[in-house]
């Protein structure tokens, strides 16, 4: 055990550089940068005269804050949040996929492939006993059908597909948590 033990006082000590390395760590932002992300997150349309009104500066301050956010790649884009039933797609499922091997090729045909089924909104790839998770919507079950049996099972790296249809949305947010970068500012 003291070998183990040696290990994971290791691996604790340099997990947080080896975050940091590969570009995992977080950026240090403060509550001002956390009240603008927070802000534009829950209405990214308003303006910067009104944005600064709302967490305490003055348009050019705010402007410039919301600017470096953006090049730092904090902000990554705008765009409008749409209801996929009210265009008629009413089924929406998570799909576990696995490949045949787990190697650079496979996964570049897989996703490749992937890039061209517009039905599929996300692709996480993950631990476990799947290799990949899809978020998918279609207007039917018989497209999602499709989608699976003729699309998904047809990329030649693919060996195994469970998909999960969802009954009921309990909680969906496109938000990102910002509560730690007011609390980490503080310290």
């Amino acid at each position: 055990t003291p070998i183990i033990t040696r290990h994971f006082s290791f691996f604790f000590f340099f997990f947080p550089y080896l975050l940091n390395v590969l570009g995992f760590a977080a950026m240090t932002l403060d509550r001002v940068d956390a009240r603008i992300i927070a802000e534009l997150q829950a209405e990214g349309r308003l303006s910067v005269v009104e944005l600064g009104e709302r967490i305490g500066l003055t348009g050019t301050p705010c402007a410039r804050r919301v600017k470096q956010l953006e090049q730092r790649g904090v902000i990554v884009g705008y765009a409008a949040i749409v209801d996929p039933v009210k265009l008629g797609l009413k089924v929406q499922a998570f799909i576990q996929v696995k490949l045949e091997r787990h190697t650079d090729s496979n996964v570049e045909t897989f996703e490749r492939a992937l890039a061209a089924i517009e039905q599929v909104v996300s692709c996480h790839a993950t631990t476990g006993a799947y290799d990949f998770m899809l978020q998918a919507t279609t207007p039917d079950l018989e497209a999602l059908s499709t989608l699976v049996l003729k699309q998904l099972l047809r990329i030649p790296c693919v060996r195994d597909v469970h998909s999960s249809i969802v009954l009921d949305t309990v909680k969906h947010s496109l938000r990102v948590p910002v509560g730690h970068l007011a609390l980490a500012a503080r310290r």
